[in-house]
C-alpha cells in the first residue's frame, strides 16, 4: 500500500501547471468574455497541453455560460494580454495587423450571418498555416455552441467575410510561395456549410 501511495505522490510531483485568466469586456456590448488557461508541463518542463475555460457573462440576464476547451500547444505569447483580441462587432482592433495568419486569441464576429455575435477561440498555435480556432455560434437564446464543421474544416480564422454571398474565406500558407484560398458558404435554411471554392494563389 505504501508503494502505491509513494508512486501516486511521485506522479503528482512529476507534473506542473501554470495558470492565468484574462477578462475581455470591450469585444461585445452584450457579453463579457473571460478565458481561464492552464498550461501543463512534465517534470522536465516539456509543454504537454493546455486546458482552457471560456466564461460568457450576459450583461442583461446576468447568466454565465461556462465552456471547457481541450487545447493543444500555445505559444507563450498567447493569452498574455487582452490586446491580442479582435472584435468585428464593437470594432475593437478589427483593423489591427494580422501576422502569420493570427487574428488574435479570441475574435468576435457574426460568422453565420444571423446578426448575432459568434466567437472564435484560439486553442492551438498551429504551424506555418497559423493558429487553430474553435468556433462557437450563438443561438436564439443567447447560448453558444461549437460549430463542428468550422472547427474541423476551416480551422484558421477567415480573412474575408461576405454578408451578401453568405461566405467566409480563409487564405493560409500552403508552400513557399503559394497560399491556399478556401471559400465556404452558409445555407441559412439548412444551417449547413459547404466548400464552394478552393484555389492556390501567389503570395
Amino acid at each position: 500500500m505504501r508503494f502505491y501511495k509513494l508512486a501516486a505522490a511521485a506522479l503528482l510531483i512529476s507534473f506542473s501547471t501554470r495558470a492565468q485568466v484574462l477578462t475581455y469586456s470591450d469585444l461585445s456590448r452584450k457579453y463579457i468574455f473571460k478565458i481561464g488557461l492552464i498550461r501543463k508541463f512534465d517534470a522536465d518542463s516539456n509543454y504537454l497541453n493546455t486546458k482552457l475555460k471560456l466564461r460568457i457573462f450576459d450583461r442583461d440576464t446576468k447568466h454565465t455560460q461556462i465552456i471547457p476547451i481541450n487545447g493543444g500547444l500555445l505559444f507563450s505569447s498567447c493569452y498574455k494580454t487582452i490586446k491580442t483580441s479582435r472584435s468585428y462587432s464593437t470594432g475593437i482592433r478589427k483593423d489591427a495587423e494580422v501576422l502569420d495568419y493570427d487574428f488574435g486569441d479570441i475574435v468576435v464576429a457574426d460568422l453565420n450571418f444571423d446578426n448575432k455575435e459568434d466567437i472564435a477561440v484560439k486553442y492551438d498555435s498551429g504551424g506555418d498555416g497559423g493558429p487553430d480556432y474553435i468556433f462557437y455560434m450563438q443561438d436564439a437564446n443567447g447560448q453558444f455552441h461549437e460549430d463542428n464543421y468550422l472547427t474541423k474544416h476551416v480551422g484558421g480564422f477567415p480573412r474575408y467575410i461576405d454578408f451578401d454571398k453568405k461566405t467566409i474565406t480563409t487564405q493560409l500558407h500552403a508552400t513557399c510561395c503559394l497560399e491556399g484560398k478556401k471559400t465556404f458558404q452558409y445555407n441559412i435554411k439548412t444551417k449547413k456549410w459547404r466548400l464552394v471554392k478552393w484555389k492556390m494563389v501567389s503570395v
